[in-house]
């Protein structure tokens, strides 16, 4: 009998593994949120958005193909991912220039929407919505990974993660000025963006796959 279950538990593939238990952490986290504020729902399809992203993170984090690489190489690999990652979070609008005054406050859109984090500085403001940032710190990760590749194999083994960045591209373009909508109007904002927001999501999850498994790379680098 034992012997029977392990062969059924080693039958499933470590990324459904992955994927379940983080679609479950997610639905125990946005119980406890709807409990404890006031924030409501959105439509099942702009719901379902920052449970794909956080799924996809989780996934593509765990199972990302780690090269080993010399010391050099890693730091270098962590700068590319930091500066990638200043770049996305300024184009999608996580960070910004200050319009305004200096504050800090709170918006309960519905779960993974929120509870959004606005802050305005000197300077500078941000605004954190907890999928967008978690999935940019994300693909930081991935890119730094895949940096690695290329600095030890050479520019061809990039190519897998160059079609990704295009990727990545395109699952941050539909959401610029989007956001405006969805914290000027919780429900309205994310039902009219709704459209741009799914293209967005698809276009991450196809970056997420490319940068962790880059699977170009075996036939660049023979």
């Amino acid at each position: 009998m034992s012997v029977v279950a392990g062969v059924r538990s080693r039958s499933i593939p470590g990324p459904v593994r992955t994927a379940v238990l983080a679609l479950g952490a997610q639905s125990a986290l946005a119980l406890a949120y709807l409990l404890a504020t006031d924030a409501g729902l959105a439509a099942p399809s702009m719901l379902a958005v920052p449970f794909i992203w956080l799924t996809a993170a989780a996934v593509a984090v765990r199972h990302a193909e780690r090269p080993a690489v010399g010391r050099a190489s890693r730091w270098l690999g962590r700068g590319v991912g930091i500066l990638y990652a200043l770049a996305l979070a300024w184009l999608i609008g996580v960070v910004g220039p200050a319009m305004g005054g200096a504050g800090v406050d709170l918006v309960f859109l519905p779960p993974g929407w929120g509870p959004v984090v606005r802050f305005s500085g000197a300077g500078v403001a941000f605004t954190l919505v907890p999928y967008r940032a978690v999935g940019v710190l994300a693909l930081a990760y991935l890119v730094s990974l895949a940096a690695r590749n290329v600095l030890e194999e050479g520019l061809s083994a990039g190519v897998g993660g160059i079609v990704a960045l295009g990727s990545c591209a395109g699952c941050a373009l539909p959401l610029l000025g989007s956001l405006a909508g969805a914290l000027g109007g919780a429900g309205v904002g994310l039902s009219v963006g709704g459209g741009t927001y799914l293209l967005g999501t698809a276009a991450y999850v196809l970056a997420a796959w490319l940068l962790a498994a880059r699977p170009l790379r075996r036939y660049t680098t023979r």
